[in-house]
């Protein structure tokens, strides 16, 4: 079903995307040791993530790092340890090869029990030692809340020497993630490294319209043709958003307004999650994201409507907190002016 609202699991349920999941097939065939999967929130990463996992036919394993770190509050190596293991918690003989290669690492029927002595580095080599895997690290930014684990060593340690082990990355704060990764940094472990990249763009007007008629068409639906002109206007391609107003017409019967205010309203709570996090650091994060739903898209308008509304803030200062909403892909950069990249998150600050 195109209209259901998660992450996809089968080629099938995939709309559109199919150049990118045979982009990601090809690079792992090929052998490449590290491929990033970019792209803003909602637009189908962790779908295309799974849909490669469950295509290919080498045994891989998956961590949602986001999911990690907010359950953990870090990402340090026994939690991620915890989480390469556990996703190999059905594979009872390669957990037995483990324990006999791996240093504080013991197995008893499927739990798995780490001491302080683990190294995640001694498990990559030993899988490495087992044959050809795939390893995903889902929102892979969260990673730099290592602490004292530096993870991005352990890949460049890998990258260039365990062969038979391929890294593929998924990132929504595409500036965080090369933040983290580096790669143009001679002083990081990455600096230099190839990378496959493949990027997720958001679905142009003619394609949403196309979605959405082919999700009402599975479903057995006749819409106005008008209401999917409305709908394709409010959600400006982002895929997230088309999906669940799909799923709340044909799932839970609502009409086309009444849809698309309940999309608004899960999007309010989304975003909140989101974004308590960043607010917390600074509530200038808040009036910068106000003053560019309200139409402010030049640097200096968008200091002088933060200036008013919370007084003082130095050209450094400014920046710097700018820069970490693109980074963060709330918001996007075009020709010298900046815009909230998904239309839900610009209606929830336009309205206050």
């Amino acid at each position: 079903m195109l209209f259901f609202p998660y992450p996809k699991t089968k080629r099938e349920e995939l709309f559109d995307r199919e150049n990118e999941l045979e982009d990601v097939i090809k690079a792992v065939d090929m052998g490449e040791r590290l491929i990033l999967i970019l792209g803003p929130r909602r637009l189908g990463k962790s779908s295309l993530l799974n849909v490669t996992l469950n295509e290919i036919e080498y045994p891989s394993i998956k961590v949602d790092v986001r999911k990690t770190y907010s359950e953990f509050s870090s990402v340090n190596r026994y939690v991620i340890g915890r989480m390469l293991l556990s996703s190999l918690s059905g594979r009872k003989r390669l957990l037995e090869e483990l324990k006999r290669n791996v240093k504080g690492l013991s197995v008893s029927g499927v739990r798995v029990e780490i001491a302080k002595d683990f190294s995640i580095v001694e498990l990559l080599e030993a899988l490495n030692e087992y044959g050809r895997f795939i390893i995903a690290f889902d929102e892979a930014q969260y990673l730099r809340f290592g602490g004292a684990t530096r993870y991005d060593g352990i890949l460049a340690y890998a990258v260039d020497n365990l062969e038979n082990l391929t890294f593929i990355l998924t990132g929504s704060e595409v500036g965080m993630l090369f933040d983290f990764l580096r790669f143009e940094d001679p002083r990081a472990p990455l600096f230099g490294r190839y990378h496959h990249d493949v990027v997720l763009s958001r679905f142009s007007r003619d394609l949403s319209l196309e979605f959405l008629k082919s999700g009402f068409r599975e479903a057995g639906m006749r819409i106005k043709e008008g209401e999917l002109e409305d709908a394709v206007n409010t959600f400006d391609g982002v895929v997230g958003w088309l999906t669940l107003y799909g799923y709340l017409r044909v799932a839970r019967g609502l009409d086309h307004g009444k849809a698309l205010e309940e999309v608004f309203r899960e999007a309010k709570a989304i975003v909140e999650s989101e974004l308590s996090r960043l607010f917390s650091y600074s509530p200038r994060y808040k009036v910068i994201l106000k003053a560019i739903a309200l139409g402010y898209s030049r640097w200096r308008d968008i200091k002088d409507y933060v200036t008013l509304k919370l007084g003082y803030i130095n050209d450094s200062n400014f920046s710097k907190l700018l820069e970490n909403l693109v980074k963060s892909g709330y918001v996007e950069k075009r020709g010298g002016r900046y815009y909230i990249f998904d239309p839900m998150i610009e209606r929830i600050f336009k309205e206050g």
